[in-house]
């Protein structure tokens, strides 16, 4: 390789590093939105995934989100099929492999998370109308990429970390405490495999890890937008 071609490489490597160092916050989100096609993704009312999630067993998954905050994710559990599910106020779930099938409030921990991924637009869309704090705190290295590091204060208090690709400004990890039975627990949530979907750009795979160690991973065969979908199915069932 030429010493003159090496020169010109590290030349413009440095380069974008030193552009992309200089981002402001809003110039970061702007290109992240146009990124992932946020004009097209206001012409969608809902996306229906589906899928399969690994955790120990293989299981089909199903999730669909509806506009404006609407999110179910369904499940099989050795052939039977459990449920998330989040109607814009009620965060609700059946755990049948604990021998109580009923559908039950799910705990604020949990109810945090299901209400972050039900925002149909991100969290990061109109954040300070939605009561939210987002700070930018600077770089970090993930799997030998470079990423913006951005911090999201939530309205309810909950505190996330974004690593964002400073090339494609697409998020490549989310990363969250949850606290359960006293004890503070780190979750890591990888975003891969992304492709476009009638102008959107998706994720198509998953992997979660809690504590550092694997938990699961999530792999979507299909991802189809504007299909239609029952609002009743997003409410938590009477008993």
């Amino acid at each position: 390789m030429k010493p003159n071609f090496v020169l010109t490489v590290i030349f413009l490597f440095v380069v974008t590093i030193v552009g992309a160092q200089e981002l402001s916050l809003d110039e970061i989100l702007s290109k992240h939105f146009e990124a992932l096609g946020l004009d097209q993704i206001q012409k969608v009312n809902t996306i229906t995934m589906k899928g399969t999630m690994v955790q120990q067993d293989a299981m089909p998954v199903k999730i669909v989100k509806m506009r404006p905050d609407k999110f179910l994710m369904e499940f099989d559990v050795q052939d039977i099929t459990a449920y998330q599910g989040y109607d814009g106020q009620t965060a609700w779930w059946t755990i049948p492999w604990t021998g109580h099938p009923e559908p039950q409030l799910m705990p604020e921990e949990r109810a945090k998370d299901v209400r972050s991924k039900a925002d149909f637009d991100g969290l990061f869309y109109k954040w300070k109308e939605k009561g939210h704090l987002v700070e930018l705190m600077g770089r970090d290295t993930m799997e030998n990429s470079i990423a913006f590091k951005l911090k999201l204060t939530k309205k309810d208090g909950g505190v996330e970390y974004y690593f964002m690709d400073v090339s494609r400004y697409l998020v490549l990890k989310r990363m969250y405490s949850r606290v359960a039975r006293g004890q503070e627990t780190f979750i890591e949530i990888y975003f891969r495999d992304y492709r476009p979907v009638q102008g959107v750009m998706l994720a198509f795979a998953q992997d979660t890890f809690i504590g550092g160690q694997p938990y699961n991973s999530l792999q979507f065969d299909s991802i189809e937008l504007n299909l239609p979908v029952d609002t009743q199915q997003f409410r938590m069932p009477v008993k």
